[in-house]
């Protein structure tokens, strides 16, 4: 069996690795390539959606699953997962990241679905730190994530040093030219995460308290607390459903005022061996999903 996992040009997506690893540890072939290049004959191809409109592409002949691991973001959020509910091709099988994920999205089928919440990668599966050189980490989107560039300024005021990782623009950086505790790293390899993050007492979280943002998991406060970091983050509802679920200790930006406020707190280790993408597709009963939609009929 040969199942082609897509890439997307401009999107960070660490299932797509995590499903590639996983599958050829069952035994399967795989292929992980852009997803305009996946073949036409593989038994099964996984496409992470957007729009896939039903009349495009008519050539392709694999059994495919669409997965949506996130809803649509401003603007006209609505009105695209409208069109992901009405235009896009009908697949052998859907992966929704959760339940509120596939209720938003709407769709009135009866094509077989499992839910998959996001996984860690095992190598960030860490002790924590022993000598940190930064009191954070900040890893992900940084330009267009209103009020976190704001956020980063009020930290380094307070005189925090934040280790800063994800595509960054020159202005960016000339903004904090007088700041020299925050050091921005920029885009880097998925491979040197675990020694960025060894590099910090805790990981900073900072989500837009908006649709659809403020319902979705962050994957990387998976990443921090995996890897042994304390957990800093601003208050929106999936954070706090989670803290408040899996016990969490969290410390919330707006009670952090000072330096010494943040030396002051005593970060403890949580067990996130649940979180590993082996433990999450396992318990997602995404192999056996893999196999009858390969077999399937579209």
């Amino acid at each position: 069996m040969r199942i082609g996992v897509g890439l997307k040009k401009h999107a960070y997506t660490p299932e797509a690795y995590a499903y590639t690893d996983y599958l050829a540890l069952k035994g399967l072939d795989v292929q992980l390539a852009p997803e305009n290049d996946l073949l036409y004959d593989n038994d099964l191809n996984i496409f992470f959606m957007g729009i896939k409109p039903f009349w495009s592409d008519k050539r392709r002949q694999a059994n495919e699953i669409h997965e949506y691991q996130s809803l649509s973001t401003p603007p006209f959020a609505k009105t695209k997962d409208f069109y992901k509910r009405t235009i896009n091709r009908r697949p052998t099988g859907r992966i929704f990241l959760n339940e509120y994920v596939e209720k938003q999205l709407g769709f009135n089928d009866r094509v077989p679905r499992i839910f998959r919440d996001m996984g860690v990668d095992q190598a960030l599966f860490m002790d924590p730190p022993a000598n940190p050189k930064f009191d954070l980490v900040y890893c992900g989107s940084i330009n267009g994530r209103a009020g976190l560039l704001d956020e980063l300024m009020r930290l380094a005021q307070l005189g925090l040093s934040v280790l800063v990782v994800g595509e960054i623009d020159l202005d960016t950086r000339q903004l904090f030219r007088k700041h020299s505790q925050v050091v921005f790293v920029g885009r880097v390899a998925r491979s040197e995460l675990p020694a960025l993050y060894q590099e910090a007492r805790a990981g900073l979280n900072f989500t837009p308290n908006i649709y659809p943002f403020n319902m979705q998991t962050s994957t990387k406060t998976l990443e921090y607390l995996a890897a042994g970091l304390g957990l800093v983050s601003n208050q929106y509802q999936w954070i706090k459903e989670f803290c408040d679920f899996k016990k969490i200790p969290v410390t919330w930006l707006e009670n952090l005022t000072s330096k010494e406020d943040f030396e002051s707190i005593s970060f403890g280790c949580v067990d996130m061996a649940s979180y590993s993408w082996l433990n999450v597709l396992d318990g997602a009963g995404f192999f056996d999903f893999i196999t009858e939609c390969a077999f399937g009929k579209q």
